[in-house]
């Protein structure tokens, strides 16, 4: 006889309080990981605020534990969402900084999601092993180490080789120091592996590329440096740092630039390069004594071009402007000159109009000092004074290798200038650039270099004079009534316009008012009345009379008709034509 089995039953079992304890489990390892991911995240991309996130998640896992205790399984879901709020709040941080294809937010943000995650899982399995594996000896360590610096440079000649110098291959995420031939200046991509003093650089370039500044200014003064930021062509103080801490981020800035780190007698130039974000910037260094020490100046340029490569009609020429413009640059042959002071964008809009041009079916020659950007399919040659290789030395040469389109980087002296303007009269096209006021002022200074007349009236095609002028910002510009000068400007009556817009100030735009720039320009053609009256003395109040009456609009009449727009205010245009 089989003795009967009786079965346990589990009715009495405490499930509920099992799934309670569960679920106050997985509340409490999310806060925990939030605050671990948001913490290392935030420092490897420099995200501002990232302290206060942090805190946020660690006082949610916080009140979990006290609410639990006082009020009981309610704690939960209150704790979990206001950690969940905090973690969506960070991540739209994250993503103002990372490049689309790695956002979170949007399309395609599961998938990044869980490639985050498995990245994670993936570094936290690496340290698993590296704790539980025995120590390298001496010998294995520095194997590695140049085991991976050697890869590191090959990746990065190969990305500079392979995509024009673009640095998405690489880690979009990742800031790296690169040096003039692309490879990698500084042994680890880790932060905290880096010396105060590339910490210190690392975090000013960083600030400067992402607050889209094109200089960056590093004044000894006589107990700290100043750092200041030249944004939308307007210097503006970022902060200070000790004077100690300042020069050994001016020795970091030279060694990078391959300069003489000993020598602070004289000045000094040199170029290097970084990527952030995916985005590579070509950066040149000029530093130079001071009573209280080396000053440094860096000049930012984004190798990916920008504006410049989107051709003519992204540099905010006027509809009958670019139309004209356009004809121009296709021409056989003539001359083609931007003038405007520093900083005016001409060597922008040169690059752009020869983006115009069909590199396949054109020779295309430039001489720059230096290359600032780099164009594919076109020969580039830089000028070196040192062994005097000249603009004029070049200009000789390159004329006899069957150029169709040439550009000058600029015109400092009568040689350069006569050579030029001979190759626009024997069948080129030459672009070049120029220091001048207005359209009207470059004939007089062609003249001041020693420039034959009539070389001027036949040479030249057309001149642009440029000017850059801030936009205004989006969030904040203000209505406001147009002045009666402006009106009687246009012989306008009063009504005819509402209103225009003038600055305000806020948090997008760092107060200023304005965000971005937009070039305004003047476009001066040649014709036989013009050229009639190029003489060696003429009579500029002629001259500009001439100029109106081809069509030409002034530098401050293009300005103001982007003041009726609504892209920038009167205020602006007259501090960049005045």
């Amino acid at each position: 006889m089989i003795a009967a089995i009786d079965n346990p039953s589990f009715q009495a079992f405490p499930w509920v309080g099992l799934a309670l304890w569960a679920a106050f489990a997985v509340t409490a390892f999310v806060c925990a990981s939030a605050t671990r991911w948001v913490h290392s995240t935030g420092q490897l991309l420099e995200i501002p605020g990232t302290e206060r996130w942090a805190l946020i998640l660690t006082a949610c896992g916080v009140a979990l534990l006290g609410g639990f205790a006082a009020a009981g399984p309610v704690a939960i879901p209150v704790a979990l969402l206001a950690a969940l709020v905090a973690l969506v709040g960070f991540v739209k941080k994250r993503d103002a900084v990372v490049p689309e294809t790695r956002r979170f937010l949007g399309r395609g943000g599961s998938a990044n999601i869980a490639a985050e995650v498995r990245t994670a899982f993936k570094r936290s399995e690496e340290r698993t092993r590296a704790t539980k594996q025995p120590a390298p000896s001496l010998t294995d360590r520095a194997k590695s180490l140049l085991g991976a610096m050697s890869k590191r440079r090959e990746k990065a000649v190969a990305v500079d080789a392979g995509s024009g110098g673009s640095a998405d291959a690489v880690d979009a995420g990742a800031f790296m120091f690169l040096k003039k031939d692309g490879t990698h200046a500084i042994d680890t991509d880790d932060p905290e592996a880096m010396s105060e003093n590339v910490r210190n650089s690392r975090k000013m370039l960083m600030a400067a590329m992402r607050a889209e500044a094109t200089d960056i200014h590093f004044e000894p003064q006589e107990q700290q440096y100043f750092i200041r930021f030249r944004i939308d062509g307007v210097l503006q103080d970022i902060g200070k740092m000790p004077i100690g801490e300042g020069k050994g981020v001016v020795s970091t800035l030279k060694v990078l630039s391959d300069m003489n780190i000993a020598e602070r007698r004289r000045p000094q130039d040199g170029t290097f390069a970084a990527t952030l974000d995916g985005a590579k910037f070509d950066i040149r260094a000029a530093s130079t004594p001071t009573s209280y020490g080396e000053k440094m100046v860096l000049r930012l340029l984004q190798s990916s071009g920008g504006v410049m490569k989107s051709g003519l009609d992204k540099i905010g020429l006027r509809p009958q402007v670019l139309k004209r413009l356009n004809e121009i640059i296709h021409k056989p042959y003539g001359m083609f000159l931007v003038v405007g002071p520093t900083g005016s964008g001409k060597t922008t809009t040169v690059y752009a109009s020869l983006s115009e041009i069909d590199a396949h079916k054109h020779n295309i020659t430039t001489i720059e000092d230096p290359v600032e950007y780099r164009l594919e399919n076109i020969t580039q040659i830089a000028v070196n004074t040192q062994a005097e290789v000249s603009f004029a030395n070049i200009l000789r040469s390159v004329l006899r290798q069957d150029p169709d389109v040439l550009l000058v980087g600029e015109i400092r002296d009568k040689e350069t200038a006569e050579i030029a303007c001979q190759a626009a009269l024997t069948g080129h096209f030459v672009f070049s650039t120029l220091h001048a006021n207005d359209t009207v002022a470059t004939i007089t200074r062609l003249l001041d270099l020693g420039l034959d007349p009539t070389l001027i009236q036949t040479a030249v095609t057309a001149v642009l004079g440029q000017r850059l002028a801030r936009k205004l910002c989006e969030k904040c510009k203000q209505k406001c009534a147009p002045p009666p000068g402006l009106l009687k400007k246009f012989k306008l009556r009063d009504g005819e316009i509402d209103h225009i817009y003038r600055e305000k100030g806020c948090e997008h735009c760092r107060g200023t008012g304005f965000k971005g720039r937009m070039g305004i320009h003047e476009l001066l053609v040649m014709n036989d009345g013009i050229r009639d009256l190029i003489t060696s003395q003429p009579v500029v109040g002629d001259l500009k009379k001439a100029a109106i009456a081809n069509g030409t609009q002034t530098l401050q009449i293009d300005g103001l008709m982007k003041v009726i727009k609504g892209q920038t205010s009167v205020s602006e245009i007259l501090r960049v034509t005045t």
